[in-house]
């Protein structure tokens, strides 16, 4: 199967390593500490007849880790990988850390670019600029909508802080969240009081 995997990438140094559980019985993790939660969902269920292209999206600036970051993630990938066998390629995408419309529209542009026809698409979003998740979502959308691709997963490695250490991990499915997008696409109506008894009822299904 020939799957995208893109993860939001992140700036600060020294990423915490962290055993994930999981709630869910579709997102299998292994029993040990990882720095990026999408390994370890990719390590209980890729197999050695998927292609893998990797796509990490990163921030730059001068006090930026990312490339460093992204060095790590591959070492990571590549040790539970040796076991798997599968086939993978990796595509940086670099976009400076400002907060305008040229930096957000040049990163989707891009991206987008990134992102083959007919692919299933799996997500990390724990790390990043806050930025990162809209436009990311936009470009999924896109995705589904015209390039004929499904997303089938996009994770989010939740923790609490104590101490300046991560506790209480766990990883999430967030597409659910990334779906709500859509209701309000559905809804027509010319008058506020029945478009919000719409939103009501479909959120109720």
């Amino acid at each position: 199967m020939r799957k995208m995997i893109i993860c939001n990438i992140p700036m600060k140094a020294n990423v915490d390593l962290a055993v994930y559980e999981s709630d869910d019985k579709s997102l299998p993790m292994p029993d040990r500490s990882i720095s990026y939660p999408i390994n370890g969902f990719l390590e209980m269920t890729l197999s050695s007849e998927d292609e893998v292209k990797l796509i990490f999206l990163a921030k730059t600036d001068a006090y930026s880790h990312a490339t460093q970051n992204v060095q790590n993630f591959l070492r990571e990938f590549q040790v539970m990988n040796e076991r798997i066998g599968a086939r993978v390629e990796h595509v940086v995408i670099e976009s400076a850390f400002e907060e305008t419309q040229d930096v957000h529209e040049a990163l989707l542009d891009r991206l987008v670019d990134a992102i083959e026809d007919g692919t299933h698409i799996q997500a990390d979003i724990t790390y990043g600029p806050k930025d990162m998740v809209p436009v990311l979502f936009t470009a999924l959308n896109f995705a589904e909508k015209f390039l004929d691709c499904s997303v089938d997963n996009i994770v989010y490695g939740k923790a609490n802080f104590e101490n300046g250490r991560v506790v209480n991990t766990k990883i999430c499915d967030m597409v659910p969240l990334y779906s709500l997008g859509a209701v309000t696409n559905i809804i027509k109506s010319n008058g506020s009081a029945k478009a919000r008894e719409m939103l009501k009822n479909l959120l109720s299904i």
